[in-house]
């Protein structure tokens, strides 16, 4: 069986809202699903096209990967165009990692945001820090002894766009696929998410259950052509705040 990974990876809550308007997003529960559909006895085959999104929601399907090998489905990751971020971390949740060609993967230390007084931000790099570690331990176990978990860590300090050869090189892939998988392509506009932020979830949500409380079935499109045109315009402002985006 055959799963696309396609789009920002999210926690299990905010991929509807992110889906009703209209963005790609896979959460731990879309994993969990497929592979509860998976037939016995049959290879589960996670296609990735994604610039990463919540470093939790990325955990959550590395472990997941993990307990269904050690439950013995055999688990393959294809990355067709990028695994970024988050990506990269679900990616090495698979027993196999292939790589298209022309594919890439993106490493690099984990993000967030921080107001308050001094020890607030120092809580928020006691906590960052953390995370990395948790984050090389998943690349490590991938790698074996090709690479060292202080190269991992001064990958990730560059924020590194591997080739799928230097990929294969460092043990985080385990071959190149000959021919180039055909797979959704990652809009442009997905890379400021890997190496920023998603879109705000606050203004997405609010927006999202204000048009709910104005139609009874908002999905796919809502009936009401004044909120189609208010969901554009949100849709608008979101992107422009992605493209302000500069870490």
């Amino acid at each position: 069986m055959r799963y696309s990974l396609n789009g920002r990876i999210v926690a299990d809550d905010d991929a509807p809202v992110l889906r009703w308007w209209g963005l790609s997003a896979v959460c731990p529960a879309d994993i969990r699903q497929a592979i509860a559909e998976n037939p016995a006895d049959e290879e589960f085959t996670l296609e990735i096209n994604s610039p990463g999104g919540s470093v939790f929601a990325g955990f959550e399907m590395y472990s997941v990967l993990r307990r269904a090998s050690r439950d013995g489905v055999r688990i393959r990751a294809e990355v067709q165009s990028l695994a970024g971020s988050a990506a990269s971390v679900a990616m090495v949740g698979a027993d196999t990692v292939a790589c298209s060609p022309v594919a890439q993967v993106m490493i690099h230390l984990p993000l967030t945001v921080t107001e308050g007084n001094q020890n607030v931000h120092r809580e928020s790099v006691q906590m960052l820090e953390s995370i990395t570690e948790s984050i090389i331990a998943g690349y490590e176990r991938k790698v074996a002894n090709k690479t060292s978990p202080a190269a991992l860590r001064r990958l990730m300090d560059r924020e590194t766009f591997l080739s799928a050869r230097t990929a294969l090189d460092a043990g985080l892939v385990d071959e190149i696929i000959e021919e180039p998988q055909s797979g959704e392509p990652v809009d442009p506009a997905n890379i400021y998410n890997a190496v920023g932020a998603l879109p705000d979830m606050d203004k997405l949500r609010a927006a999202y259950n204000a048009a709910k409380s104005q139609s009874q079935e908002p999905e796919p499109q809502p009936p009401v052509s004044n909120l189609n045109t208010a969901r554009k315009r949100a849709i608008a402002i979101a992107e422009a705040e992605l493209r302000a985006v500069v870490v």
